[in-house]
């Protein structure tokens, strides 16, 4: 387990809450009952933050109550992290919590430990944001069969053809684009792709770093999500879902900045989708 102060991980609380501010993923809130010592715990998203004055702004369901009088304990799937904090105020369908003085990234047995600890199954939770493909029985061993550019639907084509050609080369790739069959690119404007992993059936909204004909890399703040040799569908960026997914291999991680907060994925189309 990482634990990050909020005292001396200024950058670090920025990025974890803008990316869950921006990707708009599930966030688990709870309270104990003290008369009981049960956990009512309820969905939210987060919408918005301000570090300064020392606020998170979030949903409030509806017929969800919460206690002010009471800590509250915060849980993100999308990046696997949690923390305690207490109520600043409540308001009909929002309420604000307090910057949390510690956030705790978790790893695999802690991330179990914790899904435990609720006492809940959180399948049903997840299914909502998680872009759940309607056929949930693919093995490892047939998890995606790779189609070629004239095999995909015109649809498809027409998307992925514009995608390819709408970005830009920036300079570190310049000094690196004799080392790739396909420089990789940045896009012209900010995107997000939608990735599901080998081991899960739940897809992931990242940030797209860089992209090209033959792979592409997105930034994550938990890498254990996608280790390396592992396979990955492309379901879609942003608004639009692909007909046929793009297959690919996870061949790198590699942190963005001294932080190592955000890392970045690399990817390798499988052959035969050009």
């Amino acid at each position: 387990m990482r634990v990050i102060k909020s005292e001396t991980g200024f950058l670090a609380f920025q990025k974890i809450f803008r990316q869950l501010e921006l990707s708009r993923s599930v966030l688990l809130f709870w309270q104990l009952d003290q008369a009981s010592g049960r956990r009512q715990v309820s969905e939210s998203t987060l919408r918005s933050f301000n570090l300064d004055k020392g606020f998170i702004y979030l949903e409030l369901p509806k017929d969800s109550v919460v206690n002010s009088e009471l800590p509250i304990f915060c849980y993100a799937e999308e990046g696997q992290f949690i923390f305690k904090t207490s109520i600043s105020s409540v308001k009909e369908n929002n309420f604000t919590i307090n910057v949390p003085s510690e956030v705790k990234l978790l790893e695999g047995a802690e991330i179990t430990a914790i899904r435990s600890q609720i006492g809940i199954d959180l399948s049903n939770i997840w299914l909502v944001k998680r872009f759940q493909a309607e056929d949930e029985t693919t093995s490892a061993t047939d998890f995606l069969k790779a189609r070629t550019m004239l095999e995909r639907s015109s649809r498809d084509q027409n998307f992925l053809n514009n995608e390819f050609d709408n970005v830009s080369i920036d300079e570190e790739e310049r000094m690196f684009a004799d080392k790739r069959e396909s420089p990789r690119s940045r896009p012209k404007l900010e995107k997000w792709v939608k990735v599901k992993g080998q081991t899960t059936h739940q897809v992931h909204l990242l940030k797209l770093f860089d992209l090209s004909r033959g792979g592409m890399s997105f930034v994550v703040i938990n890498p254990i999500l996608f280790p390396k040799g592992s396979s990955v569908e492309i379901i879609g960026f942003d608004e639009f879902d692909l007909d046929d997914p793009l297959a690919g291999m996870v061949m790198s991680h590699r942190a963005l900045d001294e932080s190592q907060i955000e890392f970045k994925i690399g990817i390798k189309f499988n052959d035969g989708q050009e």
